[in-house]
């Protein structure tokens, strides 16, 4: 892709695309740092030009050297543009680079039995590539190496990427050898936790909410919400209101916590959020605030919460967890009362703190 425009942003893209296709190292990375200064000043349309044309040139780069430009990826969407054009490339290439990871860990593990894999610390790299180039053939523990040690700046990547689109969400969801590889990770690497969480945020989910003491229920429909903190507290915001439409009155709920569960920039974030319910399943298990939408099971297949009295005082941080990416929460219907009344017959009484009956 060559830009016809003269702006600062297109000549460093035009650098960038020349010192890929001359396999000019210096060229690229000289063009790479103009690129970047450039962007700080770039309008939108411009930056999501400019991604486009970073994504293409992605998609030929290396693990080790692709997840350093991928950060720059992830950062020229913080700056402005459009996660859309990088939703493709990065979905294949993190699948690819996770694999290849996941594929080091056991090969690790079965020729040095018993050491625990290597921290992705650069400072091991050499050391790590010797020892795995001597049990294995030397093209392919480099190309594991430098999976392993290159994964966490495609995190880094990810993490940007999946906080900003949806659809990003969606796509990497549906793409089971991802799932497969970060779920194999997971044991292996502490700095998977994010993208493990971000991969099981529920978008368009619909969810069957009861509350017990009134004997109402209502209909509702989720998206990027990151933790329970958060549901709890969009779940409060969502249902307080007037008895005659159907809601709940009395309910102590601060705008500020409404405004950060949902999108608010992180200047808005600080103080404490109190708690207004106990959360609990269709089968009568506590849903801990710690935990995350998509673990409530569902009962007919949809996901029921139970919103039972606070058996005590709860609060926490008024943060999101993920401060880039926005949540909803829709109110779809208030059910009958005798529909309530059905669902409410066929949920469990909520079970104690151990979780016994």
């Amino acid at each position: 892709m060559i830009f016809e425009s003269a702006t600062p942003l297109a000549r460093a893209c035009d650098a960038l695309v020349r010192a890929r296709r001359e396999r000019d190292i210096e060229a690229f990375e000289s063009a790479t740092a103009q690129l970047w200064e450039a962007a700080q000043t770039a309008p939108a349309d411009e930056l999501t030009t400019a991604l486009t044309a970073c994504a293409d040139l992605l998609g030929e780069l290396g693990p080790g050297f692709g997840g350093e430009f991928a950060v720059l990826c992830g950062a020229l969407i913080e700056l402005g543009a459009s996660p859309e054009p990088l939703v493709p490339v990065l979905r294949e290439r993190l699948t690819e680079v996770a694999g290849l990871s996941a594929e080091f860990a056991a090969v690790w593990a079965r020729e040095f039995p018993g050491e625990g894999t290597p921290e992705p610390d650069p400072a091991e790299f050499e050391t790590t590539l010797e020892r795995l180039d001597a049990a294995i053939p030397p093209d392919h523990a480099v190309r594991l190496v430098e999976s392993w040690f290159g994964l966490q700046a495609w995190m880094r990547c990810a993490t940007t990427l999946l906080q900003k689109s949806a659809a990003a969400r969606r796509a990497c969801q549906a793409e089971p050898a991802l799932r497969a590889a970060v779920s194999a990770l997971e044991p292996e690497r502490e700095d998977m936790t994010w993208l493990a969480m971000l991969l099981a945020v529920l978008d368009g989910e619909r969810l069957l909410v009861l509350h017990r003491a009134t004997g109402r229920g209502w209909r509702m429909t989720i998206g990027g919400i990151a933790d329970n903190f958060q549901l709890h507290t969009l779940l409060a915001a969502t249902l307080s209101g007037p008895d005659a439409d159907g809601l709940l009155e009395g309910l102590s709920v601060d705008a500020a916590w409404t405004a950060v569960a949902l999108d608010a920039p992180a200047t808005s974030f600080g103080g404490q959020v109190t708690g207004s319910f106990n959360l609990v399943d269709a089968y009568g298990a506590w849903i801990w605030n710690e935990g995350v939408p998509a673990d409530i099971p569902a009962l007919d297949g949809v996901r029921v919460v139970v919103l039972d009295p606070p058996p005590y005082a709860r609060s926490w941080d008024n943060i999101r967890r993920y401060p880039m990416m926005a949540a909803s929460i829709a109110l779809d219907e208030v059910l009958s009362a005798d529909e309530a009344a059905s669902w409410l017959g066929r949920v469990s009484e909520a079970k104690g703190f151990d979780g016994q009956a």
